[in-house]
């Protein structure tokens, strides 16, 4: 078991507005799971879905969303795949946030605190599976064998290059605002 620290600065205190009902609506959504199998697959699902919203052209998200309402999803530019990988993390943390889980007790959940924005997130899930080199195994084989988390890690795998480069300053492509 690892403990889960706060995180310092919350996704809800620094999204828009417009976005923090999306935002409790998907955590909702994943804390209806009963365990951590059943919510790594509604993450998964949830995020995928989003990567499929925002593969769509610009034109079709406002009209999906409402006309003019594309910076509800992150605010970002209307470019298309990279907002997913960008806002990815964001969307990770204010479902872990929301969920307010005190500690990682199994490969599925570390799996997804992973994928967060939260450096505590983050920092939790690596704990955890160093804690026992079967729990750093599990992790691994459920990366492995999880097609719908595999397909987030090639996702992510751009964003978390671009963070790691960017770790000296203060702004990443990841940043909550």
């Amino acid at each position: 078991m690892a403990t889960i620290a706060t995180p310092a600065r919350s996704v809800f205190e620094t999204s828009p507005e417009k976005l923090r009902p999306f935002l409790h609506s998907l955590a909702g959504r994943v804390s209806d799971g009963a365990n951590w199998m059943v919510r790594k697959k509604t993450v998964c699902d949830l995020l995928l879905g989003l990567d499929a919203f925002f593969a769509l052209p610009a034109e079709e998200r406002r009209a999906l969303m409402g006309a003019g309402d594309d910076a509800a999803h992150g605010g970002q530019d209307g470019t298309g795949p990279e907002d997913f990988r960008n806002v990815l993390p964001l969307y990770v943390g204010a479902i872990l946030e929301g969920l307010q889980e005190k500690a990682v007790t199994g490969p599925e959940q570390a799996a997804i605190y992973m994928l967060s924005i939260h450096p505590e997130h983050q920092m939790a899930a690596e704990e955890w599976m160093l804690a026992d080199p079967r729990n750093g195994k599990a992790v691994r084989r459920m990366m492995r064998s999880d097609r719908r988390y595999r397909q987030l890690m090639e996702r992510m795998a751009d964003h978390w290059k671009k963070a790691r480069a960017g770790q000296g300053s203060s702004e990443t492509a990841s940043s909550p605002r």
